[in-house]
């Protein structure tokens, strides 16, 4: 052991840092980072993981491209929902009683928020440019509001109920040489305020894929990943927590490969409908 004198001054900063460290060790071990499920049949499976960087509001403020392992989205358009509020509201107001403080208000409802945005990017291998993917998505959500309450803000009573909901992702992609397959389309919907799903199809092959907000620390109010499925098998996971993740089921063929690395760009750049 190592004593070194210091002032009195620098001791009790030697003091604190030391503290805080030991609490971040001490503590380390409760800390769990939000992760994707991964489907039970990948136990030993021969997988390709791709780390993904360029992901989040800060990327696309510095204009970073996504990078997906060895793939990378050059992104030529993206709308971000936060950016682009469309609220209205129609509804009725009634006044009960006198129309000072202690009078009191009726006002009913709906509020409608509705969000259309585009995204355009190129996905490309090293040298090698494979297609150009051009997605439009929409939300479209209806409240019916009711309020009650006096003219002073007091003894307010306010009640809501969904009416109308309508998520959409469509997207469509022109190959540019032929590593990529002939057709290929994604559709994505949620009729409710669930995460997304629908299929991809790729040349005659439908894939499904589907949305989830299970995550290793439970629930998450957003979506965290989805999975892309053929019948019972999983075949690709995209991870939305922190910088975000792909893995790939192996042995895929090249054209299979690389539409699923589409997708997965997609699925990772897509505003999430479950946070307007």
């Amino acid at each position: 052991m190592t004593i070194t004198c210091l002032p009195r001054r620098a001791r009790r900063l030697k003091c604190v840092v030391i503290f805080l460290t030991s609490a971040l060790v001490i503590s380390g071990c409760a800390v769990t980072h939000q992760q994707a499920l991964e489907p039970l049949d990948w136990v030993d499976a021969d997988l390709e993981r791709y780390p993904v960087t360029g992901m989040g509001g800060w990327a696309r403020l510095r204009k970073q491209p996504l990078t997906i392992g060895p793939f990378t989205a050059d992104i030529a358009a993206q709308s971000i929902w936060s950016s682009l509020p469309s609220t209205s509201t129609t509804g009725t107001q009634v006044a009960i009683g006198s129309d000072d403080e202690r009078g009191k208000q009726l006002r009913s409802g709906t509020v409608t928020q509705h969000n259309e945005s585009e995204l355009q990017f190129t996905l490309g291998e090293g040298d090698s440019a494979l297609a150009h993917v051009r997605c439009r998505q929409l939300l479209h959500i209806e409240d019916d509001e009711v309020n009650y309450g006096r003219n002073d803000g007091s003894d307010t009573f306010s009640m809501s109920e969904t009416v109308a909901y309508d998520a959409r992702l469509e997207c469509k992609a022109k190959g540019l040489g032929n590593q990529w397959p002939a057709g290929w389309e994604l559709k994505m919907h949620s009729a409710e305020a669930i995460p997304l799903r629908g299929t991809l199809q790729v040349d005659n092959t439908s894939f499904a894929v589907v949305g989830t907000q299970a995550s290793t620390i439970g629930q998450a109010p957003h979506t965290v990943s989805y999975e892309i499925k053929r019948g019972d098998r999983t075949l690709a996971l995209v991870d939305r927590s922190g910088d975000g993740a792909v893995s790939v089921m192996m042995p895929a063929g090249e054209l299979h490969h690389h539409a699923f690395v589409g997708a997965a760009a997609v699925l990772l750049l897509s505003n999430d409908p479950l946070q307007p």
